[in-house]
């Protein structure tokens, strides 16, 4: 199958470097060349721009930062023509991006219009779930509709999610970050809390991880706090980002939000003092002594 893909930062290049490496012709895209060398060098081609990239493939994934960028990509902006100027009817875009429900279901009766269908596949799993293609993918379509793109999707995931309707990826995505956010926040207070009573970080994770406080997040961040070491997987400005998308959802909703909303509070102080481009862990950079 011939895949497009645009974004390859953090995350999406090991998800492209994936597919490539399960048979797949691919052209990718990004603003930055640097960031697409490694995926020429595996056999990908670099489109000069995304209209000739949505001519080429019949099936386009985007790992982009947030819904201006989702929009500028599929839409197009001044100067810039978007996918679908080249993408012909019948093509299919697989939004693996962390946006709102709303903006898919935006863009996707805008793509309708020209007889081609966007589809929300946020994925979840962070960089190492990335390289090792074992991300939860949570994806607004059926069962049915996503046969024909099962074999790419399976490329980048060990668990795919057809959650039925349109904009149901998104929700479930921001359901998981509204979690996986706000549980790291706490666990950042507790770290910073022992750093204070003098009861070194592995220990902690030691103890929690064999008690009723362990986590994911505990299991998959604990060397690295253990290590104080912040480089970033997943930014804290991405984390408030998330977040943001999260209480503007539960707001919506009616739902209360009232610890999410403390989580993000944090979040956006460690943003403010400059510990935006850190890893979202490193909002404990702000809570350490």
């Amino acid at each position: 199958m011939h895949v497009g893909f645009v974004g390859t930062g953090n995350m999406g290049a090991p998800m492209a470097a994936n597919i490539l490496k399960a048979g797949h012709a691919m052209t990718v895209y990004d603003q930055r060349p640097e960031a697409t060398a490694e995926l020429e060098r595996l056999g990908a081609t670099r489109a000069a721009d995304l209209p000739s990239l949505a001519r080429g493939a019949r099936v386009t994934l985007l790992s982009l930062p947030d819904e201006r960028v989702v929009e500028a990509v599929v839409l197009g902006s001044p100067g810039a023509p978007g996918l679908l100027a080249g993408a012909q009817r019948g093509d299919v875009i697989f939004d693996l991006s962390t946006v709102s429900a709303e903006s898919t279901r935006r863009l996707a009766a805008r793509a309708a219009a020209g007889g081609v269908r966007l589809i929300d596949a946020p994925v979840s799993g962070s960089v190492s779930g990335a390289r090792a293609a074992t991300l939860a993918v949570m994806i607004g379509a059926s069962q049915e509709d996503l046969a024909p793109w099962k074999p790419v999707l399976s490329a980048i995931g060990t668990h795919l999610f057809p959650l039925g309707a349109l904009g149901h990826g998104n929700i479930l995505k921001l359901l998981n970050n509204y979690v996986a956010l706000t549980s790291q926040a706490v666990l950042c207070e507790a770290m910073a809390l022992a750093d204070r009573l003098g009861i070194p970080r592995d220990t902690v994770a030691d103890v929690l991880g064999r008690s009723s406080g362990g986590s994911f997040i505990l299991e998959r961040k604990r060397a690295a706090l253990a290590a104080r070491d912040y480089r970033a997987g997943f930014f804290v400005d991405l984390a408030l980002k998330d977040l943001r998308l999260a209480l503007e959802m539960a707001e919506r909703a009616g739902a209360g939000s009232t610890v999410a909303r403390e989580a993000w509070r944090l979040y956006g102080e460690a943003s403010r003092k400059g510990f935006g481009t850190l890893d979202s862990s490193g909002l404990l950079k702000l809570l350490e002594p």
